[in-house]
């Protein structure tokens, strides 16, 4: 297997520390993403990253692939049991990647923007339920880590991310500290201070 990634994205970051979970052997392939190479984007359709070949098979979008390693290397905890709450991890892992942070990252530059978006809070409410029969260690607790360790540091004060922490921090904080999240994650400090640069208020 090889795994496109580059090493500050939240969604690779997602990836890579799946994989790391499950021990499996990969080669990882660093893109950056300013000189993309050739023989990526003639895989990719996007020109972003996750993807993932597996002997010829090629995915991209960061849920769909963690979905197929999940099964591929038969992650049997990776959801619940029971079929309704699956159907309910699946999505809350959708909603927060449609809403919560499209929404945030917008409220990182301009906290007006929130006023335009009034229902984000009802998508933390519906996500904070859901974890409440969820474990961090599952697919879902993954799929939010990534982010929840950089915009914890990046953006501490920001309202979303405060929303966040009083609803769900505790199942967010112990995901982002699973082992297979910390030995993947990058320079948090580096991080943070690059994503304030790029997303946060302008002078």
């Amino acid at each position: 297997m090889r795994l496109f990634s580059t090493t500050g994205c939240p969604f690779a970051h997602r990836s890579r520390a799946l994989l790391t979970l499950m021990g499996a052997r990969f080669e990882l392939r660093e893109i950056d993403l300013t000189n993309k190479p050739a023989d990526f984007l003639e895989l990719s359709p996007t020109g972003a990253v996750p993807l993932l070949e597996d002997e010829g098979f090629v995915l991209y979008e960061s849920s769909v692939i963690n979905e197929y390693l999940a099964e591929r290397l038969e992650w049997r905890e990776a959801f619940s049991p029971d079929l309704h709450q699956r159907a309910l991890e699946r999505l809350a892992m959708k909603r927060f990647d449609d809403v919560l942070i499209p929404v945030a990252f917008a409220s990182f530059s301009t906290l007006g923007s929130l006023e335009s978006k009034p229902l984000w809070r009802r998508e933390v409410e519906f996500i904070a339920n859901t974890v409440k029969q969820s474990q961090p260690t599952s697919l879902l607790g993954l799929h939010m880590a990534t982010h929840w360790a950089r915009v914890t540091r990046a953006f501490p004060e920001n309202p979303v991310v405060v929303a966040l922490r009083e609803a769900l921090g505790a199942f967010l904080d112990s995901a982002a500290s699973l082992p297979c999240v910390v030995k993947t994650n990058p320079d948090l400090d580096a991080t943070a201070k690059a994503m304030k640069a790029r997303f946060g208020p302008k002078p």
